[in-house]
């Protein structure tokens, strides 16, 4: 019998457990239903605080020389002595000794041009005696004779006498001349400067007018480069217009003036008045560091660039090999640089990322109460990764930088404050 039993044990236990469910089925009480308010999507937001911005326009260019020179003589003859500065990379000052070319002949020639120099005025003191004895002699026979005409010039030897200052003044002009070419033969530098190369050395003969190295100033540097169109407005470049007189235009030849010749030049100043340079920040890797110089705006190119349609600035840095704070590097030629010029400066703008500029220049918002906002935004200034606008908003608004879809003005979001911005 016990065995039976325990053969249907198992059953007996799924009945039992299957009442057991079917009881607690039976005597449940039905779940409580609530309704959720839709608080619309998550979005991510950002603060956009009013500021007054300077606008920089940024552009790269390399480094030039202001001024860069062959070196030539004015003399030939043979190099005696060069500078230990006279190499492909040499420093040296204004008006050191670069070279020295062999001043024998020109010795000479000084000494034969005073040479000159001394027989012309023998020949004027000798004339100038002459002429008193004319003179003399022409007294005394007036006093024999009743001569009623002034002696002429002939007679009393003035020509002579001019003859021979001309040779005097030739003879001084001659040794001028020699003495300038001895000069010459020390060939001296017009600038701080470095040497970029050089082809000459002691024992070599130079003709006149021959280039013997090229070097170039390190007093200034200058950078061209290359600005939008659009960025131009916000740069002030220094007006260097010549003082033309308004009839030189071709629009004002037609046209009769209406003010006096010195108030219309005073009118005119007032309207083209000189600018401050923009000041300008040139920097670039170099040696695993980041360097950094002060430059200004000096110039705008000519012309525009015939392929980009760009104007070409000119920024030029002083002293570009001196020791500066935090840098021991100096500007070298042929340095590839960014530049930051520092243009006019905009009130009541809003630095917005790119993705915050919606199409349309609209610009979502959400309000305090989490309501998402279209308005419209005055686009002052894009950049790469910015955009500069003016736009509506009070200090507790954020604006909106997440992607929705199908956004709609009114619709509720959930607003996540970036941490940047927490």
């Amino acid at each position: 019998m016990s065995k039976q039993l325990l053969k249907f044990l198992p059953l007996i236990i799924l009945v039992v457990a299957a009442g057991a469910f079917m009881g607690l089925v039976a005597t449940r009480k039905a779940p409580e239903r609530r309704i959720l308010p839709d608080r619309g999507p998550l979005v991510e937001a950002i603060a956009a605080p009013t500021q007054s911005l300077q606008v920089i326009v940024e552009g790269q260019g390399s480094v030039q020389p202001t001024d860069e020179i062959d070196l030539v003589p004015q003399v030939s003859g043979i190099i005696i002595w060069t500078a230990p500065q006279l190499e492909a990379g040499g420093f040296f000052a204004r008006g050191d000794v670069l070279l020295r070319i062999d001043p024998r002949d020109y010795d000479l020639a000084v000494t034969r041009a005073e040479a000159a120099v001394a027989r012309a005025g023998y020949q004027l003191e000798l004339a100038q005696e002459e002429a008193i004895v004319a003179r003399q002699e022409w007294d005394v026979v007036r006093q024999y004779r009743d001569l009623g005409s002034p002696p002429s010039e002939l007679v009393l030897r003035l020509p002579q006498v001019r003859a021979a200052q001309a040779d005097l003044l030739a003879a001084e002009a001659g040794l001028a001349e020699a003495r300038l070419r001895r000069e010459r033969t020390e060939i001296r530098a017009p600038f701080n400067g470095r040497v970029r190369q050089t082809s000459v050395d002691a024992g070599q003969f130079v003709m006149a007018n021959q280039p013997v190295c090229r070097i170039y100033s390190i007093e200034r540097a200058q950078i061209v480069v290359a600005v939008a169109n659009e960025d131009m407005a916000w740069l002030t470049i220094p007006r260097q217009l010549p003082d033309m007189p308004t009839a030189s235009l071709s629009t004002a030849q037609r046209v009769a003036p209406v003010t006096p010749p010195a108030q219309g030049l005073e009118n005119r100043q007032a309207a083209a008045p000189l600018t401050t340079a923009p000041r300008a920040r040139i920097h670039t890797d170099y040696a695993g560091r980041t360097h950094t110089w002060e430059g200004s705006v000096s110039r705008a190119a000519a012309e525009l660039d015939a392929r980009s349609r760009m104007l070409r600035l000119v920024i030029e840095v002083d002293a570009p090999y001196a020791n500066l704070v935090g840098s021991d590097t100096p500007l070298l030629v042929g340095m590839f640089v960014d530049v930051e010029i520092f243009g006019a400066t905009v009130d009541d703008v809003r630095l917005l990322p790119r993705s915050a500029l919606r199409e349309g220049d609209v610009v979502w918002v959400a309000d305090a109460a989490g309501t998402l906002r279209m308005r419209p935004a005055q686009v002052i200034r894009v950049r790469d990764e910015e955009v500069l606008v003016r736009l509506a908003m009070t200090d507790r608004e954020h604006v909106i930088i997440s992607q929705l879809s199908g956004p709609t003005d009114g619709m509720q979001v959930r607003v996540q404050v970036a941490e940047s911005q927490q």
